[in-house]
């Protein structure tokens, strides 16, 4: 529980937090901050260190009452007029049963929406965003997301499974869970950590590149047995 504690505290400090799914499933660790708390220097740390795929994470909640489809059932419905979508959905996936991606957004106010400073406005506007849907600030959450973002953009949404951590183990729900946890918007932003190999980091690696630097490694399985008692 002391890691977890701390874990909260780093996340709510705008710090990093690193999470390694599980053996057998994608086996990789992901660099994880609070979407709310994201500045320029938060993605150049991923960038630098990560090398995988920037993407912010959004409950099914707050998704379901902004309008975010999962990106595969937009492919669903443009198969009509897109050949090309055909017989292309991620079924075979050898680690999970479906795909989290969403839509990409660039806030309005980006100007190539790539750049640090570019993607930290995305993801903090957003999460920004977030909070304001899951406390009921935002009257219209659709009216509010289509006046501050335009798509595609450069940062990649990810939207958790419906009972976070029952029927999908994955990165966008670990880092979720663990957002809402730390009494933030359930949004966090993550990054696959690469290897010099080009292979995902090995979890040894990865331990010892976030604990020689002061942050927390976490194992999916800590994060979900913490989760199971603090949602009943």
């Amino acid at each position: 529980m002391g890691d977890i504690q701390k874990a909260l505290e780093d996340l709510k400090a705008g710090k990093p937090v690193f999470i390694y799914d599980a053996d057998g499933r994608e086996e990789e660790t992901d660099i994880v901050f609070a979407s709310s708390m994201v500045t320029h220097d938060s993605i150049r740390f991923m960038r630098q260190n990560a090398g995988g795929l920037i993407c912010t994470s959004v409950s099914d909640q707050v998704a379901e009452k902004i309008g975010l489809p999962f990106l595969v059932d937009v492919f669903k419905t443009a198969q009509a007029m897109h050949p090309v979508l055909r017989n292309t959905l991620p079924d075979t996936l050898p680690y999970d049963t479906k795909s989290a991606f969403s839509l990409t957004i660039n806030h309005r106010k980006t100007y190539t929406g790539i750049t640090d400073r570019d993607r930290a406005l995305t993801i903090s506007e957003f999460g920004n965003l977030v909070r304001d849907v899951d406390q009921g600030i935002s009257e219209n959450p659709l009216k509010s997301f289509t006046k501050g973002f335009r798509l595609p953009g450069h940062v990649f949404l990810l939207r958790t499974s419906k009972e976070l951590l029952k029927d999908r183990n994955g990165h966008t729900e670990l880092s979720t869970a663990i957002c809402l946890m730390a009494e933030l918007p359930p949004t966090a932003t993550i990054c696959e950590m690469m290897g010099p190999d080009g292979n995902a980091l090995s979890k040894e690696d990865a331990r010892k590149f976030a604990e020689s630097r002061g942050f927390i490694f976490l194992m999916g399985h800590e994060v979900q047995e913490v989760w199971n008692t603090w949602s009943k």
